[in-house]
């Protein structure tokens, strides 16, 4: 998923990606090199970024003994889900984001990390009320991730349905994953000084930005 964006004298490629599809990694490869941006930006902060860099995580013990075992365990959801998903798909999730850092090095381009620290976001998935835990639950368990599942267009039906029905699902989960990261996004582009820029995000994420993004 592809949007163009021209707003003052900034002209802004976004990409809407897939976390675990390959055909994202060739996108956002495709695109950086055919663009040539001053500037890229990636969906991660500074400390998932070195991680995936260099595949080092944290342990769930160490976690827990940091964080608390509420944080622990949402933590380590998460990281399995995404796990699961990408041995399914053969790529390694954030693959996409590590290919648009790398194709921006290449180019001499600027590189912005632009995400929320992703341990405010877990934080504040934690304190998720006790009825919306529950269905996130149900849902889990009668509706298990599969390969062919999740193997979908990246077309904007298909993502709007998605976010609609994680609205739906969790409206707290859709503001601490979705809303509220959209908008710190939106301000982490606004301080980018250059001109040309190409943008990674989750495809999740590509309605709200071009909902705010102004200069």
């Amino acid at each position: 998923m592809i949007e163009k964006i021209i707003t003052g004298d900034k002209e802004i490629t976004l990409i809407g990606t897939a976390h675990v599809f390959k055909e994202s990694v060739d996108e956002v490869k495709d695109v950086i090199l055919s663009e040539n941006p001053e500037a890229v930006c990636i969906e991660l902060d500074i400390k998932r970024y070195y991680g995936l860099l260099t595949g080092q995580r944290m342990g769930f013990m160490d976690i827990v003994k940091m964080k608390g075992i509420k944080f622990g365990i949402i933590a380590g959801f998460l990281e399995y889900v995404e796990r699961k998903i990408g041995e399914d798909m053969g790529i390694f999730p954030g693959k996409e984001m590590i290919t648009a850092a790398q194709y921006c090095k290449d180019i001499n381009a600027r590189l912005y990390l632009i995400d929320r620290d992703a341990e405010i976001t877990i934080e504040k998935m934690t304190k998720i009320s006790f009825k919306e835990k529950l269905k996130l639950v149900k849902t889990l368990i009668f509706s298990p991730f599969q390969k062919e599942k999740i193997n979908i267009d990246l077309n904007k039906e298909n993502i709007e349905f998605l976010i609609n029905e994680l609205k739906k699902l969790s409206p707290y989960l859709y503001d601490v994953l979705i809303d509220e990261r959209d908008q710190f996004m939106v301000e982490r582009i606004k301080q980018v000084e250059e001109n040309r820029i190409v943008v990674v995000v989750g495809a999740g994420h590509v309605k709200g930005i071009l909902e705010r993004i102004t200069f």
